[in-house]
Order: C-alpha cells, then sequence, then structure tokens
C-alpha cells in the first residue's frame, strides 16, 4: 500500500512539473494561449493572452464566462455561434477574429485559433487554443480600406476623365463615369483608348511615354461621332513593370474654340486697322495733293475743280469716320425701343440720297404696309434702311434707259420684312459670300469703304434680323431683311 501511495505522489509530481513546465512555456509565448479544460469546466490562460487585455495576474479568467462578457456586442453573437458549432462538430474549424475590451476601455482586434481533443465518441474533453493581437494589422487595413474607398469615391466623381489602359493594345482597363465622354463613339463604349486617337497622335503619345515616362498637358483630338473632334489635355504615366498607362484627360475644347475665336478676332482687328489707316490716308493725301495744286495754279476754273475735288475727298473721309463710328457704337451701345413710322423713315432716308446723286432715269418706288405697330432700335434701323437704299442708288446701272428700286414694307405682330430690289449693276455669283466681310467691295468701280454692309450685317445681329441677298449681275439685287418686332399690344382681359 505504502508502494502504491509512493508512486502516485512521484506521477503527481511527474504531472506537476510538466504542468510547470507548459505554464513557463505559454508565459513565454508572443501569442496568448488558453486550455478549456470541458470535465471540470476550468480554464487556463497564459501570461501574454492576460497582457493583450492589460488583465493582472490576480484577475481571475478561469471560466468561459470572462471571455464571453469581455467580447464586442457586435460580435458576440456570431463568435459564439461558431465556437459552439466547432464544439458539436458541425464546423470542421475555429478560426475567428473578433474584439475583446481591454482594461483601458479600448477593443483589441484578436485573431483566436483552436484544436479540440475529442474521446472516441466524438465528445470534446479539451480545447486548446491561441490569441494574436492583430489590432495594428486590422487598423492599417481598415485605413487603407477608408483611402481605397475614398480614392475610388475620388476616381468616379472625378470632374476629369481617368482611366487605365494596356501600353501594348490601348485596351480600356479601367475607366471612370467622366471616360464615357471621351470614350465613347456613337454611344457605344470604346474599349481601346487608341481607337478614339489619329496615329499621329497616338504615336507622339507613345514616343514621349516611353522617352520620358510621363506627359503633361499635351493637347489631343479625340475622334468622335459628332461634327468635329473633342480637344483634351492629356497628362499620362507610363508603368513600364505593370505595362500600364494611367491616363487624365481634360476637355479644353472651348479654350481651344476660345482661342481660335480670339486669333481670328485679332486677325479682324489688324485687317481693320490696316484698312481703315489705308482708307483714312487716301483722302487726306488726296486733299494735301489738290491743296498744292490749289496753291500753284493760277487758272480760276481748275482751282474751283480742286475746291469741287477737296470737298469729295473730305465727304468720303467723313463718311469713313461716320461708319467707324457706327461700328464702335454697334458693340456698345444698346439704344431703347422706341415705335418707328416706316413710310417717314423710308422717305427720309431716300430724300438723303436722292438729292445727292445724279437720278436721272431712276424711279423709286415704295409701298408700306404697317396696320400695326413697329417697334425697334430706331438707330439701327436707319443704318439699315440708309445703307441699302444708298448703295441701291449708287450702284444702278449708268447704261441703261430706265432704273428702278422698289422698296417693300410689310408689319405685323411679328416682324417686319424689308425689301430693296433694284436693277442695277448686281453681283458676281463668286463675291455673293463675302460682301458682308468687312472692307470688302465687291466691284473695282466702288469709291466705298467696304464697310456698308459689313455694317448693316452686325446691326441686323443686334437686331436678331436675318439678311437674304439675291442677285445677279448686270440684272440687280434683292436684299430681304426680317427685324424682329418687340411691340407687345395691351391685351383687354374683359374681351
Amino acid at each position: 500500500m505504502d508502494d502504491v501511495l509512493a508512486q502516485k505522489i512521484v506521477e503527481i509530481r511527474l504531472l506537476q512539473e510538466k504542468l510547470e513546465k507548459y505554464e513557463s512555456a505559454a508565459d513565454d509565448a508572443t501569442e496568448g494561449l488558453w486550455d478549456w479544460d470541458f470535465e471540470t469546466g476550468r480554464v487556463f490562460v497564459s501570461k501574454p493572452w492576460r497582457t493583450m487585455l492589460g488583465l493582472s495576474n490576480e484577475t481571475p479568467v478561469d471560466t468561459p464566462e470572462v471571455w464571453r462578457s469581455l467580447l464586442h456586442e457586435e460580435d458576440a453573437e456570431r463568435v459564439t455561434q461558431h465556437l459552439n458549432d466547432y464544439i458539436a462538430g458541425i464546423r470542421n474549424t475555429y478560426r475567428e477574429e473578433f474584439r475583446l475590451k481591454h482594461t483601458n476601455g479600448e477593443y483589441r482586434w484578436i485573431l483566436s485559433k483552436a484544436q479540440a481533443i475529442r474521446n472516441e465518441n466524438g465528445k470534446v474533453l479539451r480545447l486548446l487554443g491561441s490569441h494574436t493581437d492583430i489590432t495594428v494589422q486590422k487598423t492599417v487595413a481598415q485605413a487603407l480600406k477608408k483611402s481605397e474607398e475614398k480614392y475610388r469615391n475620388l476616381f468616379q466623381n472625378s470632374l476629369v476623365a481617368m482611366f487605365r489602359s494596356n501600353a501594348d493594345t490601348g485596351e480600356i482597363l479601367e475607366a471612370n463615369d467622366k471616360s464615357k465622354e471621351f470614350l465613347f463613339s456613337n454611344d457605344q463604349a470604346v474599349a481601346n483608348f487608341y481607337d478614339v486617337l489619329h496615329d499621329r497622335d497616338r504615336k507622339k503619345l507613345l514616343n514621349k511615354l516611353e522617352q520620358e515616362g510621363s506627359v503633361d498637358n499635351l493637347e489631343l483630338p479625340i475622334k468622335t461621332s459628332g461634327d468635329g473632334p473633342i480637344w483634351v489635355s492629356c497628362n499620362a504615366i507610363f508603368y513600364r513593370e505593370d505595362n500600364v498607362i494611367e491616363c487624365i484627360l481634360k476637355d479644353i475644347t472651348q479654350t481651344k474654340e476660345n482661342l481660335l475665336e480670339l486669333q481670328k478676332v485679332n486677325f479682324e482687328l489688324d485687317s481693320f486697322v490696316y484698312h481703315a489707316s489705308h482708307d483714312l490716308r487716301s483722302p487726306l493725301r488726296s486733299i494735301l495733293g489738290l491743296i498744292e495744286l490749289y496753291r500753284i495754279e493760277t487758272n480760276q476754273s481748275i482751282r474751283a475743280e480742286c475746291i469741287e475735288k477737296i470737298q469729295d475727298s473730305v465727304k468720303r473721309l467723313d463718311d469713313l469716320v461716320v461708319e467707324l463710328l457706327s461700328i464702335s457704337r454697334n458693340d456698345r451701345v444698346n439704344d431703347p425701343h422706341v415705335e418707328i413710322n416706316l413710310m417717314l423713315e423710308i422717305n427720309n432716308s431716300i430724300s438723303s440720297y436722292y438729292n445727292a446723286s445724279n437720278t436721272e432715269n431712276l424711279q423709286i418706288r415704295t409701298k408700306v404696309l404697317q396696320p400695326v405697330t413697329f417697334k425697334s432700335d430706331l438707330t439701327r434701323v436707319r443704318i439699315i434702311l440708309n445703307n441699302l437704299i444708298s448703295n441701291a442708288i449708287k450702284y444702278r446701272s449708268y447704261g441703261k434707259d430706265e432704273n428702278y428700286i422698289y422698296i417693300d414694307a410689310v408689319v405685323d405682330n411679328e416682324q417686319l420684312v424689308l425689301k430693296v430690289e433694284d436693277n442695277g449693276e448686281g453681283i458676281e455669283e463668286s463675291k455673293l459670300p463675302h460682301i458682308f466681310d468687312m472692307f470688302y467691295r465687291a466691284t473695282e468701280k466702288s469709291e466705298g469703304s467696304g464697310l456698308g454692309l459689313y455694317i448693316v450685317k452686325k446691326v441686323a445681329d443686334k437686331l436678331e434680323a436675318s439678311i437674304l441677298v439675291e442677285s445677279q449681275e448686270l440684272e440687280g439685287t434683292t436684299f430681304k431683311v426680317t427685324i424682329p418686332n418687340t411691340f407687345e399690344p395691351d391685351i383687354d382681359v374683359n374681351s
């Protein structure tokens, strides 16, 4: 009996030594180890297990209920269910991530793994497991996820087109919504970036990327199914290791159009200054020459002719200044619309030019139908009337036995339709498209500045009016001007 007792004491000591070694090894481990004895219901946890949660050695953690009490409420149901399923044999493995409460009030992310020791019937005898603190990894992963979500949101909602494409084939790998404006043709998505580039531009882009690795603000025309290209500013980076091009496109079509318009305006301004200075100096040189001739000439008839020619030059100079002022005023000033008596204005215009010209064999017929009030910009309407009527008188055919000018004006609530028809010299068909250009003279016989019809067109544009011209050389010309009527009659509600 004493021998049996002695043997048991030895076995207990050996078991105690093994337990102490196990506990020592568990305390030295980086992971927190735990051991749940199902026969006794007791739980052993290592020192690192406690350290992860800030628990002292005196804090009792010897039952599963302590662990359950530390679980985050959002994780508790899921983790407990999965553990129970593993114990019951429903799940083959146990590996879970959850949050446990630290003594400082914060939650630590834990990766928990366990292995069950079962008897021959599959009943769990012990559950051996480990805890690994993955808080840092989780924090980094969450920050990375938020960063990716932020990037994705910026990527998809960016006001510029952003996409990635294969450097060799041009295949679109990824594109945001804005890219659809550039990578669509006939309402179909373009799967290849190179398909919307002209060959010359594609080679230019790829050569620059190959040599420098990136491009900044490269201006490219993008092919579209519409009338013209979309101009873009391209910024791209070539990632050689992935053979991928990341590209940002910004629409600069309006900027390009504005630049072209500015260049056009500058050209017109240069042309205007050149022609205006030439036309201003020409009569001045003529006047200076005539004055010098007047000084040395004693013949009175020749001197009288000099005075007459000086007067003509001064008149041409004055007309040019008036026309230049009309151009400037038309761009700057908007006069209030007033009621206009068209018969009166047409007669005044005819009188101004009919009396000042050689009007032999010239008949002018006027028909005005104005049953309703006509309202518009009086100054601009006068400019149109004066130019069209004066041109019809000035460029009549002197070789014909009879010259006529027909002036028709018809007014309704919507508009004035003004027609000025003559059987004068007419205009060559090839010159018709240019008659409204600045300083354009349709005939070499013209003594005008070439600004009259240009002013008419500019004035008509201001009035939102339209102009149609029909002409045959040596047969005559008809101008038809349609001007909106801005008069608004009072409405009698009772009627």
